[in-house]
């Protein structure tokens, strides 16, 4: 058997010390801001808190997809070294690299014509990408080859379930999922909106929730619902936060209390500039391993 490598971008939003124990490889996503560019490399160029503060003080970051020939050259030296890929990439209902993805596959596949590139589009975002690489790197180390390792990615990348939330609505409306009015009223009036990604990997507003005590009620009241074995679910629970750490960890206390077999396994994570640049400062994503996506499109 081929020894092979699992490899994922940037915007899986998880730190570096946590990508480095699962024995991956990465290839950083960049952003501009105040005219400068950087890597989104966990926080290292430009640690996250000055990020979001500059967003708070009116910077609007931009971002660029990784492009075929930056997939190209990160691939090279792994192929050339041997070894074969299976790469997990931002989901295509949220950007275009899944294109430059294939394109750059193709063209090294000419080059490599041993070697094999296995391309997983997660039809998902920031820690939920996380999640799924997780579970392939701790699969890999119990010896799964990269074959069945493709199909298992394949058959589960839904099982993956997010629920993205920012009471300042300001940057969401800058993505068109609710309008200038709705966010200028939603900030009067405290809601907390829930976006959830659908199986398409599509981000779609799904509720919107007064008060913060019942967006933690709503968030727990869906995981028991639909989580892989409900109210005795011992799965990984990522939370990424753009600098509202006070509501991650209320989070955190909050599912640990409900979920009695989950022990140690919620993580708190930073929302990285490409992701953080279009949800904004404040938001919080939670992610879990359950049976359905938008299964219950109204929280209570």
């Amino acid at each position: 058997m081929n020894d092979y490598v699992v490899s994922a971008e940037s915007n899986m939003d998880i730190s570096k010390d946590f990508a480095d124990s699962l024995d991956i490889s990465v290839i950083y996503a960049n952003y501009e801001i105040d005219g400068e560019v950087y890597l989104d490399d966990f926080g290292q160029s430009l640690d996250v808190k000055s990020f979001y503060q500059a967003m708070e003080e009116g910077a609007n970051p931009t971002t660029s997809g990784i492009n075929t020939q930056e997939y190209i050259d990160y691939f090279r030296p792994i192929l050339a070294d041997g070894k074969d890929i299976i790469h997990v990439c931002l989901s295509t209902g949220l950007s275009s690299q899944y294109s430059s993805l294939l394109e750059a596959i193709k063209l090294l596949e000419e080059e490599f014509t041993d070697r094999k590139i296995y391309p997983v589009d997660s039809r998902m975002a920031s820690s939920g990408i996380g999640l799924l690489v997780a579970r392939l790197s701790e699969l890999k180390k119990q010896g799964m080859p990269i074959d069945d390792l493709y199909d298992w990615a394949i058959e589960n990348r839904l099982s993956v379930i997010s629920y993205t939330s920012n009471s300042d609505l300001t940057y969401v409306a800058r993505g068109g999922r609710v309008s200038k009015t709705a966010a200028n009223l939603g900030g009067m009036l405290h809601i907390f909106p829930i976006i959830e990604v659908d199986d398409e990997g599509y981000l779609k507003v799904t509720s919107k929730i007064r008060s913060e005590k019942k967006y933690i009620k709503a968030i727990l009241n869906n995981m028991k619902a639909n989580a892989i074995g409900g109210s005795d679910y011992n799965g990984e629970v990522y939370i990424a936060t753009a600098d509202n750490y006070e509501l991650a960890e209320k989070l955190k206390v909050a599912i640990t209390e409900e979920f009695k077999e989950i022990d140690d396994k919620v993580r708190i994570f930073n929302i990285g500039p490409t992701i953080g640049s279009h949800i904004g400062p404040g938001s919080i994503n939670v992610f879990y391993w359950g049976k359905d996506r938008m299964a219950l499109k109204k929280l209570s």
